[in-house]
């Protein structure tokens, strides 16, 4: 008992030092996961992290399978899909891109794969005013605003149809007038607005 007392400080101190220093090879801080090499769907470069690129090509498939000829409108007039800070559709870039946060992406799959079909059409949009107007800047107008916005939402209501979104999907995008993008409420569409979605 005596040989305990006096070696218990000994094993104190050992016990201590173990819980506090640190073992080899453990790292002692966390990397962020660097992105995932790119991905293709149907001729679509996809491109963020590994779950974006799985929930992207999940939503291609079920355009591709419920809605083909909007699968095919994502084919001709949306080159890339890119995980980003916020959503929205790059249109004169080549290839054009999609850019989508994650509160898009992840939402649901019907969510996401309505809003590619609603983007394309903006870019659909501005690649026919550049081909009737060769060698002219398109104007915002061609291709954003509220009333195209109106537009872009009732097809992606058909689209929301046919790839059996939820109800509550489709009863959101009929609350919708157009306005949503212009989030300051200055009257347009603009890279303000831009700045700010949270989506």
């Amino acid at each position: 008992m005596n040989l305990m007392k006096r070696h218990f400080p000994i094993f104190l101190w050992l016990i201590l030092a173990a819980c506090t220093i640190p073992l080899p090879h453990t790292p002692q801080t966390l990397s962020p996961m660097p992105p995932s090499p790119p991905s293709n769907y149907g001729g679509i470069e996809i491109m963020g992290d590994t779950e974006f690129i799985q929930q992207t090509r999940t939503a291609l498939a079920l355009l591709e399978q419920k809605a083909p000829d909007a699968f095919r409108k994502v084919q001709i007039y949306i080159g890339r899909i890119e995980q980003g800070e916020h959503s929205g559709m790059w249109a004169w870039e080549d290839p054009p891109r999609y850019e989508v946060g994650d509160a898009t992406a992840f939402f649901s799959v019907t969510w996401y794969a309505s809003t590619i079909a609603h983007d394309a059409t903006h870019s659909e949009l501005y690649a026919r005013y550049q081909a009737a107007h060769p060698g002219e800047s398109v104007p915002r107008t061609a291709y954003g605003g509220v009333e195209i916005e109106r537009l872009c939402i009732g097809y992606q209501i058909e689209v929301s149809r046919q790839i059996s979104a939820p109800q509550n999907e489709i009863d959101y995008l009929y609350t919708l007038d157009g306005t949503h993008c212009d989030l300051d409420r200055d009257g347009d569409c603009d890279w303000d607005d831009y700045q700010n979605r949270d989506w």
